[in-house]
């Protein structure tokens, strides 16, 4: 397994035709089954494999099973798609979730390497205001997923809420001092994430304490297949490979986003001290009881804020937000060196496939109301911090400015990324000069003036 990125051109638009691939691919005629994809897209993620010379010596040969090459017989795999919300109410759902044109194949190619053994899970946890019965409908997700037990009976589809799934158990994963938050130990300071129960946040990181909620289903996996869809993120400044982990949690409660208040508070939720934002900081601690009350008067304050021009970064939904970037670090080294005891361990214990769905992306005011971006690509590779940079470029930003990306690369424990430099190809052949790629994405409002300002 290798650090390279690899890009493959394609269409930016979803046909979710009637197709068989059995019809073209002598490797799947064992998968005959009639299940909406999209003939182009398929066609184009196979020679995406072929770019990336996996099972180079069965290329173009029946025996072709490029999976092969990280999925062996008996693993249990975790395909990671990024299933966020069940409606945009901006944009298309296009660009908000993983498209099941791109989920397709990689279940294909799957289940061929497993050659009936092992187990598929197609998984993720949604924001907490997602209805998983009607995301579920959106390419006829479950639908299509239950069409293979025809020929492959251990794969199920699964949202990993807790408190919306109680089939899902979950395992508390202690990172401590050796998470991205140690450095803050000592600094009085209140995590927050908006619309969950604050105290329940407080149990998990603490003092030194710094742990996260992790689905057994996940920590079993024996290989993840990630398939986030880059967008931009108010947050984040973008989300993609490693931002898609933030999806491996039963429990949102312990997922810092920002910290409450301004400087004074030593927070980073907005960058000035401003009475009105903190009186609508204090109210959105309460947001996840659902009180119209206390949600009204939120909106006054809200429309109070806006009115006299000093709107424009709250709830951590900036460029100074010094939480989120923890947080994403944290979830990757878990899901690199935590084994399935939900012990944190010296050693990567899971292989990383990652598949990157930009077909259509997101930007504006991502990851909730994103805009559409036709962008017509799909990227590739085994490391998903090697995979983030490279989306940074193809979205026009500067990678380093990106908190977790560029903190990320100096990670001396638990690295992500083993090797600082690598390679980027296409079908042409290494890349040379990424500006080829620029797609000129739109930042989010408050993340224009540092993304956007060359």
């Amino acid at each position: 397994m290798n650090d390279s990125v690899y890009i493959k051109n394609t269409k930016d638009k979803y046909e979710n035709e009637l197709f068989n691939p059995t019809v073209l691919y002598k490797e799947l005629e064992k998968i005959n089954l009639s299940i909406k994809s999209d003939k182009t897209i398929y066609n184009d993620f196979r020679e995406l494999l072929k770019i990336m010379k996996l099972d180079k010596n069965n290329i173009n040969t029946p025996n072709w099973n490029p999976f092969s090459d990280f999925i062996h017989e008996g693993d249990n795999v975790l395909i990671k798609p990024n299933l966020v919300m069940h409606e945009n109410k901006v944009g298309t759902i296009d660009c908000m979730i993983t498209n099941f044109s791109l989920i397709r194949p990689v279940i294909d190619y799957t289940i061929l390497a497993l050659n009936g053994t092992g187990s598929i899970i197609v998984g993720d946890a949604p924001v907490q205001d997602c209805d998983f019965s009607k995301l579920k409908l959106i390419n006829d997700l479950e639908v299509n997923i239950n069409k293979y037990k025809k020929i492959y009976s251990n794969i199920k589809l699964m949202d990993f809420r807790k408190n919306q799934n109680e089939s899902v158990k979950c395992k508390t994963v202690q990172i401590n001092e050796l998470s991205s938050f140690s450095e803050l130990d000592d600094v009085k300071k209140e995590y927050s994430i908006t619309n969950y129960d604050l105290s329940l946040m407080n149990q998990h990181h603490h003092g030194n304490i710094h742990e996260y909620i992790i689905p057994e289903e996940v920590l079993n996996a024996d290989v993840i297949i990630n398939m986030p869809k880059p967008k931009t993120h108010r947050k984040a400044g973008m989300t993609a490979c490693m931002k898609n982990f933030v999806g491996i949690n039963g429990n949102k409660e312990c997922l810092p986003h920002h910290r409450t208040g301004g400087p004074s508070k030593n927070g980073d939720e907005f960058p000035e001290n401003n009475i009105l934002k903190n009186i609508f900081s204090w109210l959105s601690k309460y947001t996840y009881k659902k009180n119209k009350f206390i949600n009204f008067i939120r909106r006054v304050f809200s429309f109070a804020i806006d009115k006299i021009g000093k709107g424009r970064y709250r709830e951590g939904s900036w460029y100074g937000n010094d939480t989120i970037w923890r947080t994403i670090l944290d979830l990757n080294k878990i899901i690199l060196y935590t084994n399935k005891d939900g012990v944190l361990t010296s050693t990567k214990q899971r292989k990383i496939f990652n598949i990157c769905d930009m077909i259509i992306s997101g930007e504006k005011e991502g990851p909730l109301l994103p805009s559409d971006k036709k962008v017509g690509l799909i990227v590739a590779g085994y490391n998903q911090l090697n995979n983030d940079y490279i989306i940074a470029k193809i979205m026009g930003f500067e990678p380093y400015k990106i908190k977790y990306i560029k903190n990320g690369y100096k990670l001396k424990k638990l690295k992500i990324n083993d090797k600082k430099k690598f390679n980027v190809y296409d079908e042409l052949g290494p890349i040379k000069d990424m500006k080829k790629y620029n797609k000129h994405f739109i930042a989010t409002d408050g993340w224009k003036k540092l993304l956007e300002n060359k």
